[in-house]
């Protein structure tokens, strides 16, 4: 009877709910669907022989996606765990940025803010999924099947939210200033125990040495390089190890840290004690995104030693998770699948050093923004125009032209014409580039897939390949439609998957649909994605 009520009031979720039925019973009773923020796709092969834990347990055991690709421009966090999370490009999730400017307004907006989330029990507040505009993962898990939960955690809150997608039973996310996990009153009202038992734990102080030291011995780190090169940030006076934290500022320095995430794994742990996750007769999924891979790629870079010892730590540490996990859900009864938001560029200073001479830091007020003003003044007395064409953040001013008979054609034109003329600046693409289908090149379709129309730029610019565009005289970023930032990891491992290498391209938005047949449960429309037969079949 309540499968018949329901087909009157919501008939999507009946559909739902009837094939789930048809699933087999033997489905994994936990999905753990872990992001590493940054892990760019070459560290499994390149670190291969150093792995000794959950990695390798992962790769070697698992069905590994060498050639795993966002296939989209926006290589940034909020759109890759959007991404993850929903199994749509930023085009159709609308986040296609860490922030973006309203094109209404002009102003700055957070992909993740949400003035009407408040604190829970005075921390947190300020952020929820209602940018998101479509569901996600953990939405169609609980309504093909109610008594399913759902719960999201990362260090950073972006993280933690767009891949919890809109409903999650929880997301919480690491506070920095006040060094404890917390969320806003759109997930609850009431901070569970276990999460206030963690924060108040003293775990930091329990689990932190005075410095961050290397893992290994040092033959094994130099194998693969300097400790300390040019482009790297400092910690204190210089960028090599050890790294003593500063006890005052410790709680966001552990960021920069592998431990931070040793921290979110505590966290998970707890969770799923505490919410018996995996331990009922339905499926329930953790999502988990680890961020530290990414604040020590950003200050160090990726071929650094720092984010070696990283991954090592976090080998280590995962191992040892999963080996918990399996003790306490069954050995078979566990999904993981691992990939990652987007990857970084190498420092252009230790690029030349292997080579790569046209690799090069542009610092963007520097060496770009200056150009940019003249080229506008210049355009704008060409134009006869009283205003300058060009606005702040990448917007025209189209009311200037036409005032004195300039079409939008001819304005962009003038515009495109300029900016190409400055070194670093290979390409620019309009609004009516973002919505055409012709003459569509690779790098255009990329940026296409990251653009809707309401939250988008008046004009996008494709830089350089190699040039690292940035505001920091040192380490790297990301962010560019390249390999290098866009080529990252891919595994699926458990519920009876047998290990094989898959080296055919793949994209990050197949990932959450292929979850999603694996569950024997339905998508929406808004799926970009497609299964992976290599994991389905």
């Amino acid at each position: 009877m309540p499968n018949v009520l329901r087909f009157f009031v919501f008939p999507a979720v009946l559909v739902s709910a009837l094939i789930s039925c048809a699933v087999p019973t033997d489905r994994p009773r936990l999905v753990l669907y872990v992001s590493i923020d940054q892990l760019r796709g070459d560290y499994f092969e390149r670190y291969q022989s150093e792995f000794t834990g959950g990695f390798r347990r992962l790769v070697t055991a698992g069905v590994n996606f060498t050639n795993a690709d966002l296939n989209y421009a926006a290589s940034e966090t909020g759109p890759g765990h959007a991404t993850l999370g929903t199994g749509a490009y930023p085009a159709t999730s609308g986040i296609v940025s860490n922030e973006w400017i309203d094109p209404r307004t002009r102003r700055e907006v957070y992909c993740v803010e949400d003035s009407t989330a408040e604190p829970v029990e005075g921390y947190g507040g300020g952020f929820s999924a209602r940018n998101l505009l479509v569901t996600g993962l953990g939405d169609w898990l609980k309504a093909s099947s109610p008594k399913s939960k759902v719960f999201s955690l990362s260090p950073k809150d972006r993280g933690a939210i767009l891949m919890g997608g809109k409903h999650p039973d929880g997301a919480f996310w690491y506070d920095r200033k006040a060094g404890r996990f917390v969320t806003s009153t759109y997930y609850t009202r009431r901070l569970p125990s276990y999460v206030r038992s963690l924060d108040v734990s003293e775990w930091i102080e329990k689990n932190v040495p005075p410095s961050w030291e290397k893992l290994m011995p040092e033959s094994v780190y130099a194998k693969y390089g300097p400790d300390e090169m040019g482009g790297e940030a400092k910690w204190q006076d210089d960028s090599s190890f050890p790294h003593p934290f500063d006890q005052e500022n410790i709680k966001e320095q552990i960021r920069t840290s592998p431990y931070v995430d040793v921290l979110l794994l505590d966290l998970a742990r707890e969770v799923i004690n505490a919410e018996e996750l995996g331990q009922r007769d339905v499926t329930d999924l953790l999502c988990i995104s680890l961020s530290g891979c990414d604040y020590v790629g950003h200050a160090f870079g990726p071929n650094s030693h720092e984010v070696l010892d990283y991954l090592l730590r976090i080998d280590q540490a995962l191992g040892a998770f999963l080996d918990d996990v399996e003790r306490r859900v069954g050995k078979d009864a566990v999904l993981v699948v691992m990939s990652a938001d987007h990857a970084v560029q190498m420092l252009p200073e230790y690029a030349k050093t292997i080579g790569n001479e046209r690799s090069r830091r542009i610092i963007f007020r520097r060496d770009l923004q200056p150009k940019i003003a003249a080229l506008a003044a210049a355009s704008r007395k060409e134009l006869g125009l009283l205003e300058s064409p060009v606005q702040q953040n990448a917007f025209l001013n189209y009311e200037a032209a036409a005032r004195v008979g300039i079409d939008s054609v001819t304005l962009e034109q003038s515009v495109k014409r300029s900016l190409l003329t400055i070194d670093g600046i290979e390409d620019v693409y309009f609004r009516r580039d973002m919505t055409s289908r012709e003459n569509v090149s690779s790098y255009l379709d990329k940026y296409q897939r990251s653009y809707y129309a309401p939250r988008g730029k008046d004009f996008y610019v494709r830089f350089c390949e190699d040039c690292l565009i940035t505001s920091s005289p040192t380490g790297s970023t990301h962010g560019s439609p390249y390999r290098y930032d866009t080529h990252v990891a891919m595994v699926f491992w458990g519920a009876g998957l047998q290990s094989k290498t898959v080296t055919r391209e793949v994209h990050t938005v197949d990932v959450a649909p292929t979850i999603a047949k694996l569950l024997g449960i339905t998508y929406p429309s808004t799926v970009d994605g497609i299964p992976l037969p290599e994991v389905t079949n």
